[in-house]
């Protein structure tokens, strides 16, 4: 993999992370922030290749990126790990079957409560699929570790609470293989899902804050400005573009990109441009205006 000069490296945080998993107190982390906090940059390029080295075989998951249909991306990507690529999955396998959803079946005969009947059926057998594939990571030499970006994106419980007990029976039955960090940016969703005294996620995962990047941030981002276009910023300054930026590392990525772009050094524009157009597709307005950088350690402590 290419290294992106432009990312700022946070493996302390991924091995605490991993530590925490290893030493066996829990089975699974959820992680919380705000979207455009880093968290998938976050997993991505520091826990995915920090379990990797490790030894764990990983399964790196996007719900936010395949929210039509995230129970089959989920589903898949756990097949691909248990069963390796080139496996026919047995959802597709399950195509071919006389009267399956899609294949011979003529929808002009078929009446609505047959339908309803073969897709309780078929989700029946998805989640059977998915407890053979949970065994069968198990069973591997290598522990696994699950990372599912956006889960509150399968909070509705009408829709895929089937799949998150299912989930949820296989982490509890194979929790010393098989681990699990979760990431969400809504807390609302959040707490439906392990909250809900009868969600199926209740009080499974233990939810901790992900943490606001500070100082060294902006001097990294200070250092790959320099490097690319041996032009030097005001580190005072940009620290400040920073919290006026809501400490939102991908706005001032943004701030940073149209700068190069620009040829410029003019920090002050540069932040009321990328403010301007955060205001324009009603981002987080009611973020901009700031955070006083004397109270950034309180802030990163409490995110």
């Amino acid at each position: 993999m290419v290294k992106d000069p432009w990312h700022y490296p946070r493996t302390a945080l991924a091995d605490q992370y991993l530590k925490t998993l290893g030493i066996g107190l829990s089975k699974s982390l959820v992680l919380f922030a705000h979207r455009r906090m880093g968290k998938t940059e976050f997993l991505r390029k520091d826990l995915l290749p920090a379990a990797e080295k490790a030894g764990y075989i990983t399964i790196y998951v996007s719900l936010w990126e395949s929210r039509e249909d995230p129970q089959s991306v989920l589903l898949d990507a756990i097949r691909k790990a248990a069963e390796g690529e080139g496996i026919i999955p047995g959802i597709l396998r399950r195509l071919g079957r006389p009267g399956s959803k899609g294949v011979g079946a003529n929808a002009g005969t078929v009446g609505a409560q047959a339908s309803r009947e073969r897709g309780t059926a078929e989700a029946s057998e998805r989640m059977l699929d998915l407890r053979q594939w949970m065994n069968t990571l198990a069973e591997k030499k290598k522990p696994t570790l699950l990372l599912v970006d956006e889960i509150q994106t399968l909070a509705d419980e009408k829709r895929y609470g089937a799949l998150v007990a299912a989930l949820r029976s296989g982490l509890d039955k194979h929790g010393d293989q098989i681990k699990a960090i979760f990431t969400g940016s809504s807390s609302e969703g959040l707490r439906q899902m392990f909250q809900k005294e009868k969600a199926p996620f209740f009080q499974f995962s233990h939810q901790i804050p992900f943490p606001q990047l500070g100082p060294e941030f902006v001097q990294h981002m200070l250092r790959a400005f320099a490097n690319t276009t041996r032009r030097q910023l005001n580190e005072e300054k940009a620290w400040q573009a920073f919290t006026d930026l809501a400490l939102v590392p991908e706005h001032f990525r943004l701030m940073m990109a149209n700068m190069v772009q620009l040829g410029s050094t003019d920090i002050a524009t540069a932040l009321e441009e990328v403010k301007t157009a955060i205001q324009e597709s009603a981002e987080y307005p009611q973020q901009i205006g700031g955070v006083d950088p004397h109270r950034q350690g309180g802030a990163q402590h409490n995110s």
